[in-house]
């Protein structure tokens, strides 16, 4: 007794102090473990559905990768997926070893006593799957993004093979038609100078036999021979 009462003062509220820390954390501890314990039954269901759904999911990204056409992408996301599936397994694996029966959503006692440590490592293995399955989908969503943009900018490049009509060609002239055209010489024109006078030059262009027979009737020479015809039938013989 001597010796307890010759103790500093400090001593002792050290001491006391580390008793109430203790005892704070004991309580703490108590506490977390008690409500996990309480807890676990409705969370263990939560991790099973989360299993579930991760199984019935996988079925509908094997039909994604079989949409996919090129083969390095093919085996990208490929590769995705056996990464979700073997994370889904493990957490299958592990959920089977808290749990009673396989397949039921009882915990077994000692499991259900440090659920909280289980818990957090279940937690981790789920937060896992999820990262996983959102990079999946991030890059089927790419994928798809690209391959719509290709073709978006392949119709916009050949905007005539899909709006303007087809229209029918003419068939072309033969060859020897078209070069005898173009080495045809043009018609001439029938005129006053082609008839050897020169008083009508600046006259209109007589088509046909009429305008020839309109032109010899007005010529000169023509008039000249018919006086001449005139004087020698009025001479005498």
């Amino acid at each position: 007794m001597a010796d307890t009462a010759d103790l500093p003062l400090l001593t002792i509220l050290l001491l006391l102090t580390a008793c109430l820390v203790s005892i704070f954390v004991v309580v703490q501890v108590a506490t977390t473990y008690t409500t996990a314990y309480l807890a676990a039954p409705n969370e263990i269901t939560t991790f099973i559905d989360a299993v579930d759904f991760s199984i019935q999911e996988n079925e509908s990204y094997d039909r994604d990768v079989a949409k996919v056409q090129r083969l390095e992408d093919k085996l990208r996301m490929g590769k995705l997926l056996r990464e979700i599936q073997k994370s889904g397994d493990d957490l299958r694996e592990d959920l089977n070893r808290l749990l009673i029966d396989e397949g039921g959503t009882r915990l077994r006692s000692s499991t259900r006593l440090i659920w909280a440590t289980k818990r957090k490592r279940l937690e981790e293995q789920v937060r896992r799957l999820d990262l996983l399955r959102m990079r999946f989908l991030v890059v089927y969503m790419g994928l798809v993004a690209a391959k719509g943009t290709s073709e978006q900018q392949t119709h916009t490049r050949d905007p005539e093979k899909h709006i303007t009509p087809k229209m029918t060609v003419r068939p072309a002239l033969p060859h020897a038609l078209t070069e005898g055209i173009t080495r045809k010489p043009p018609l001439r024109r029938l005129t006053t100078q082609a008839m050897g006078h020169n008083d009508h030059v600046g006259s209109p262009q007589k088509q046909g036999w009429m305008g020839v027979v309109a032109e010899l009737q007005n010529s000169p020479l023509m008039h000249k021979r018919h006086a001449s015809i005139e004087r020698n039938m009025a001479s005498p013989g």
